[in-house]
């Protein structure tokens, strides 16, 4: 059974926003490989414009089985601007759903979406979403729907809608901020959406065995290079899943719990009560080396 052309959501994207692109800044990646009738490829479109660091558009297909397209804006943290997300593909059989206008700031309103959210949840008969990775860094009006039953045209028109209304009730209006707090939590807010998505996305990995790794390198750094930057993906696969205050959705980076394993193991706990307290009073919702080095004034090996 062939897969669904979803490739018009692309199409309403460029419709709505076209005028606000910066198609003289643009970088595109394109890689193919096709044997014995099995292809695996993706297209990637990352422009910038005002207010925004990255508009990511994407293409892509793993195995001729499954395939789909992504929608990632990101915002320059200067801005009161929250990031809008997309995702539609699956099999030909199941889809896979993400929808949201993600926040970067803690007090981001949601009264603008909140009729648009329920119309579609209530059309698209789609609960509350189950995916924890997923829901650390959702707004209160995510659609999600992982391998399961989706009318993706119904899916695909509320895109258009969410997009309209973040263009018009948070894009255009967004303000460039002056407040450093502010700053500092849209630019930790993210870094943690860039974070989250690619240590769950299994797109590397596929992509580092259909290409090599010098070519997934390049598809990642087309992603994250954009500030605030994500360092490479680990060159083994032998790393663990960092801490985590699930109760007020704070994470910790692999490097950062790194830093504190270094000091005496009797203060492990006390340093991350700390930290973790800090943080959930700033509004910062993952723990960098940067942050952990901020809040405690000094490399945790010199505790």
């Amino acid at each position: 059974m062939p897969l669904p052309d979803r490739n018009r959501c692309l199409d309403i994207f460029r419709e709505v926003f076209a005028e606000h692109l910066n198609t003289d800044d643009c970088m595109e990646f394109y890689s193919n490989r096709k044997q014995n009738g099995i292809e695996t490829f993706l297209r990637s479109t990352v422009s910038s414009c005002d207010k925004l660091t990255a508009v990511i558009l994407e293409e892509y297909r793993v195995k001729s089985k499954m395939g789909g397209n992504v929608i990632v804006v990101l915002p320059d943290p200067n801005y009161d601007v929250p990031i809008f997300s997309f995702q539609i593909g699956g099999n030909a059989t199941q889809s896979i759903g993400l929808l949201d206008i993600s926040p970067t700031l803690r007090d981001t309103d949601y009264a603008p979406l909140q009729d648009t959210f329920n119309k579609y949840r209530d059309l698209l008969s789609m609960g509350e979403p189950k995916v924890e990775w997923v829901t650390s860094i959702s707004s209160p009006c995510l659609l999600h729907c992982q391998y399961g039953e989706l009318d993706e045209d119904l899916f695909i028109e509320a895109m258009g809608e969410y997009l309209k209304i973040w263009v018009d009730n948070y894009y255009l209006s967004g303000k460039q901020l002056s407040d450093p707090a502010a700053i500092e939590q849209a630019t930790n807010a993210v870094y943690k959406f860039k974070h989250v998505l690619h240590d769950n996305d299994p797109a590397y990995g596929i992509f580092a065995k259909a290409w090599g790794k010098p070519v997934a390198d390049a598809f990642f750094y087309l992603e994250t290079h954009q500030y605030p930057p994500l360092p490479e993906p680990p060159g083994d696969k032998s790393h663990f899943r960092a801490w985590k205050d699930s109760a007020r959705n704070i994470l910790w980076t692999r490097e950062a719990q790194e830093y504190v394993m270094q000091a005496p193991e009797r203060v492990h706990p006390l340093i991350r009560q700390s930290v973790e307290d800090r943080a959930a009073e700033s509004g910062i919702g993952i723990i960098t080396p940067e942050v952990l080095e901020q809040y405690i004034g000094q490399r945790p090996d010199s505790v």
